[in-house]
């Protein structure tokens, strides 16, 4: 058995992401430490597609091989990293390739899971409808999956 972060989205779909332990393992046991989570999603066209949705760790998430490009697919955790008390911090998935940046530059963030390609038309959709109809409400959880 396996596990994997289920993303359910209020208008439809359900993602399934393949936790990375071996690219982000602390970031991995931070994150599961706060689901099951429910938040709004909302569509970042600075950084490209990107749905995001913010969270509040319960202790401090630390810098974990750490890259500013996404692959489709990719889920990624990111923080303001230079606030040093109480930073605003968010997980995405992206539904394209793309260099993470904003106004500022780039954005460096831990990647710990990805959706497998199967998945990938699925991604779009969501991504797409997010985009040109607004937020969205979603929820992750942990669940076990065989493999």
């Amino acid at each position: 058995m396996s596990q994997r972060i289920k993303l359910t989205f209020e208008r439809g779909g359900e993602l399934f992401a393949d936790l990375l332990p071996k690219a982000a393992p602390r970031t991995i046991q931070k994150v599961l430490k706060v689901l099951p989570y429910e938040t709004t999603a909302c569509h970042t066209r600075w950084c490209g597609r990107e749905v995001n949705f913010s969270i509040k760790s319960l202790t401090p998430v630390e810098r974990e091989n750490q890259t500013a490009t996404a692959n489709t697919g990719d889920l990624v955790y990111w923080k303001e990293w230079e606030t040093e008390e109480n930073p605003p911090e968010a997980l995405a998935v992206y539904y394209g390739a793309e260099v993470i940046r904003d106004h500022r530059g780039y954005l460096p963030v831990n990647v710990f899971a990805r959706v497998s390609q199967d998945q990938w038309p699925l991604i779009e959709e969501i991504g797409l409808r997010i985009w040109q109809k607004g937020f969205e409400k979603i929820r992750l959880e942990l669940i076990e999956s065989p493999q």
